[in-house]
């Protein structure tokens, strides 16, 4: 892969801004995994758990007592990589993107 991007995460300090999110993630401060993507030819090659721990690890080493994400229900493959690295469902959430509703679970990680 040489000197190409293999990955990228994104996190968002601060409080939730939908109502339902805050009630449902339990402890603050807190800090949202916004994005974490990963180059399909790198799946399976531990960037994606790289990415992960330098976003847990920020996010405790300026004080949040846990971290939360959105991900699509259906993801199975995301879903089983987020209870790996100690997400529970927390709650759910449902938005429109153009003529389709997306729903995703809502899960916290506590420190």
């Amino acid at each position: 892969m040489g000197d190409e991007l293999e990955g990228y995460v994104m996190t968002v300090s601060g409080e939730p801004d939908d109502p339902g999110i805050a009630q449902a993630v339990t402890k603050r401060p807190t800090v949202e995994i916004s994005k974490i993507y990963v180059r399909a030819k790198a799946h399976g090659g531990g960037v994606a758990q790289e990415l992960m721990d330098v976003a847990v690890d920020d996010a405790r080493s300026h004080g949040a007592r846990s971290v939360w994400l959105g991900v699509n229900q259906q993801n199975l493959r995301a879903n089983s990589f987020y209870e790996r690295n100690g997400f529970l469902v927390v709650g759910e959430r449902r938005f429109e993107v153009g003529d389709s509703l997306e729903e995703d679970f809502v899960r916290e990680k506590i420190f």
